[in-house]
C-alpha cells in the first residue's frame, strides 16, 4: 500500500485550493465537495500536499508527484466503436442487454462504468460503489459536470453521435461511496443482473499513464471470496472479474476465464449465476 492510499485510508484532511476565490460556480464546487461522505477537506494552509484543485477548466487532485482527474476520453473511444459495431470484451463478457442493472464494485475512473450506462441505456442503470470517499467524489463531480459541458467543435458526425451518448449514459451513474463487500451484503438476493468487480489497479506497471495516478489513492486490497459469494447472490444474471491473464486470482476466486483478448494483457472471468443458484457457491 502506498503512502497516499494509507493517508486517505485513514481520512485524513486534503487541501482545496481555488484559482478564483471570488467565483461564485467555484465557491458552490468547494461548498459540494466538502459536504460529500467521507472526506475531510481543509481551507486555511493553501498549499499543504495533496491539493484538490478547483479550476474554471475542471477538477484534479495533486500529490506532488502524480495529478489525478476525471477524464471519458478512453470511454469516448469505446462508445464510439460500440456504435460502428465493433465488439468490446467488457461488453461480451458482461451481455449487458438494454434496460438493465449493473453494479460496478469498484469504480475507479469510471471507464467501464460509462461504457456499461451507455449499453443499458435510457430504462438501465448503473450503480458504482468506489473505496476511495475521494475518488467516488471526483468521479461524482466529473460524471455530473458532463451534463452542463459544452462540446467543442465536432465535424465528424459519429464523434458527435458517441459524446451525446456519453454524456446521457453519464447521467444513468449512481455514485455510492462505501466498501463493496458491506454494500453487496445489504441489497436483496437476485435485485441486480450482472455485478462487476476491476481490482486490476492494484497491480498497476508504471508505465501505464491513466492508470498511475489512481494507484496512489486507491484501495489495494486483493478480492475477497466473501465478496464474491455475495456478488452471487445479488446478481441475476453474472458476475465478472477483470484480471491479469494468468492470473491464479481467476481459480483461486471460481471464475471462468472467458476466451478472447489473444492479445490483450488482460482476461475477464464469468460466474453465471444461475448455476451458482442451482449449486451453492
Amino acid at each position: 500500500m502506498s503512502i497516499w492510499s494509507a493517508f486517505f485510508l485513514k481520512n485524513m484532511p486534503v487541501t482545496i485550493k481555488l484559482t478564483h476565490p471570488a467565483d461564485p460556480a467555484l465557491q458552490a464546487k468547494m461548498s459540494w465537495f466538502m459536504a460529500q461522505p467521507g472526506c475531510s477537506f481543509q481551507t486555511d494552509i493553501p498549499n499543504l500536499l495533496p491539493i484538490l484543485h478547483l479550476t474554471r477548466k475542471g477538477t484534479f487532485l495533486d500529490d506532488g508527484q502524480n495529478r489525478l482527474s476525471f477524464h471519458p476520453n478512453l470511454a469516448i473511444i469505446r462508445i464510439l466503436q460500440g456504435l460502428r459495431g465493433e465488439q468490446d470484451r467488457f461488453l461480451a463478457a458482461t451481455e449487458l442487454e438494454p434496460g438493465q442493472t449493473c453494479l460496478d464494485a469498484t469504480l475507479g475512473l469510471g471507464t467501464d462504468a460509462l461504457v456499461a450506462a451507455w449499453k443499458v441505456g435510457e430504462r438501465g442503470k448503473v450503480i458504482a460503489v468506489e473505496h476511495s470517499p475521494l475518488i467516488a467524489a471526483l468521479i461524482k463531480e466529473g460524471l455530473q459536470s458532463l451534463k452542463h459541458k459544452k462540446l467543442p467543435r465536432i465535424l465528424n458526425p459519429d464523434k458527435l453521435h458517441a459524446w451525446q451518448e456519453l454524456i446521457l449514459a453519464s447521467q444513468r451513474i449512481e455514485v455510492i461511496w462505501g466498501d463493496h463487500q458491506e454494500f453487496l451484503a445489504d441489497l436483496p438476493d437476485s435485485s441486480v443482473d450482472v455485478v462487476y468487480f476491476d481490482p486490476m489497479f492494484r497491480h498497476t506497471r508504471v508505465k501505464s499513464s491513466s492508470i498511475l495516478p489512481l494507484h496512489a489513492w486507491s484501495d489495494h486490497h486483493p478480492l475477497r471470496p466473501e465478496a464474491v459469494r455475495e456478488a452471487c447472490r445479488v446478481a441475476r444474471s453474472r458476475v465478472v472479474l477483470k484480471e491479469r491473464k494468468g492470473s491464479s486470482e481467476f481459480t483461486y476466486l471460481g471464475f471462468q476465464v472467458f476466451a478472447g483478448g489473444r492479445y490483450s494483457q488482460v482476461n475477464y472471468g464469468i460466474i453465471d449465476c444461475c448455476l451458482t443458484k442451482e449449486e451453492p457457491f
